[in-house]
């Protein structure tokens, strides 16, 4: 970023005042040796009519010439910047944000020697989740709609427009292929052994039946997971094991399957088909225990 010209000014005189073979430049005759002018004193002294040394009004001439020069060198790596940001490499983190640039229902035109909007509108940009991986030769996209605050496939019409966008706007000669489905399933079989005191038979706090402390640890906990991440199934348990009333936690199976498959093991962590999980609660197996736990004090 540019300085100042009255920086670069009282740099210059910084930098003069430590050559003694410039002390006989001083600002005032009065004051011998190697006085610092500084751009303040500069501006006084022009304005009152006194006489300025020549030396001086150089050195101002510098800094607004060097204060241009830092200038010019903001602009051309500004633009220097935002060619690069234009011609950046299509690497797979580009295919995910170009996705969520995507712009349900209108046209893309030719402009400036690439596909662009000529109109931008945000609430036409439906896809708010996007991963992008490469396998098998070829860039597997995720995508998925936010509705509600809850990870909802592409309709069947809207994933058909996606694929059509990015058939002109991807990389020539790149395999791509995209998947927006219903969330992957997860069935666990779990134990928790839970405080008496605090949650009822419901799961339910005592002193406020309307929150159930164990789903929303599980809820929040599918939320906080990334896109396309692994989950595994430890940071699970620990969840639960944080809700408040909770005691213990003991899991002692898990299965996933993807939308339209079959169940199979899980042993420590899985990745979604879909990019996101579900836990199925209709098959899943939930064994509470009820305990006391009583908190002493010294």
């Amino acid at each position: 970023m540019a300085r100042r010209i009255d920086e670069i000014y009282d740099a210059l005189n910084a930098s003069k005042a430590s050559f003694e073979e410039l002390d006989a430049f001083v600002v005032s005759t009065s004051v011998p040796g190697s006085t610092q002018d500084n751009a303040s004193d500069l501006a006084i002294d022009v304005t009152s009519g006194s006489k300025v040394a020549v030396w001086r009004l150089w050195i101002w001439i510098f800094a607004v010439g060097s204060w241009l020069v830092e200038v010019l060198f903001d602009r051309h790596s500004s633009h220097i910047n935002e060619v690069l940001d234009a011609k950046r490499v299509h690497t797979l983190r580009w295919y995910a944000e170009e996705s969520k640039k995507y712009q349900y229902g209108y046209a893309l035109s030719w402009i400036d020697n690439s596909y662009q909007y000529a109109t931008s509108d945000s609430d036409s940009m439906i896809i708010k989740y996007a991963a992008a991986s490469e396998k098998n030769g070829k860039v597997i996209l995720k995508l998925a709609k936010d509705v509600g605050g809850t990870k909802t496939p592409l309709s069947t019409l809207e994933k058909s427009a996606v694929t059509e966008f990015w058939s002109k706007y991807k990389d020539a000669g790149v395999p791509l292929e995209i998947v927006s489905q219903a969330a992957d399933q997860l069935k666990i079989y779990i134990t928790i052994i839970r405080d008496r005191l605090v949650l009822d038979s419901s799961n339910n706090l005592l002193r406020d039946n309307s929150i159930n402390p164990i789903s929303l640890a599980i809820s929040d906990f599918g939320n906080s997971l990334e896109f396309d991440g692994l989950l595994r199934l430890s940071k699970l348990v620990d969840a639960i094991q944080a809700a408040e009333g909770v005691i213990d936690v003991e899991l002692t199976g898990a299965w996933h399957k993807p939308a339209g498959g079959s169940y199979s093991l899980v042993n420590m962590s899985v990745e979604a088909v879909a990019g996101y999980f579900e836990l199925n609660y209709d098959d899943s197996l939930f064994t509470y225990q009820d305990n006391v736990e009583v908190t002493v004090f010294d």
